[in-house]
C-alpha cells in the first residue's frame, strides 16, 4: 500500500499537518512518498523510476506522445 504525495510551495506552510497526515497514514500500513511538484513536472522519470523502486517492480520509461489533454492544438473551424 502506497501513497505518492507530489508536493507543491504551499505544503512549506502546511508541515505539521502533513507530517500527523503522513504519520496516520504509516500507523494504517501505507508506505508514503513525497515528491515535490517541479520534480515530478521536470524529471517524471526519476519519478517513475523512485515509485517503482519503491514497489519493487521494473520500471521502463516510455515517452508519452504530445497528443494528450492539454496538447492538442486548437485549429479554428474551417469556414
Amino acid at each position: 500500500m502506497l501513497v505518492v504525495e507530489i508536493d507543491g510551495g504551499y505544503h512549506d506552510e502546511t508541515t505539521a499537518k502533513d507530517i500527523r497526515r503522513q504519520e496516520d497514514l504509516q500507523r494504517l500500513g501505507w508506505t508514503v512518498i513525497r515528491f515535490r511538484d517541479k520534480d515530478a513536472e521536470n524529471d517524471a522519470e526519476s519519478v517513475g523510476r523512485a515509485i517503482a523502486n519503491k514497489l519493487g517492480i521494473p520500471y521502463r520509461f516510455k515517452r508519452r506522445l504530445a497528443t494528450g489533454s492539454g496538447m492538442r492544438s486548437v485549429r479554428a473551424p474551417k469556414k
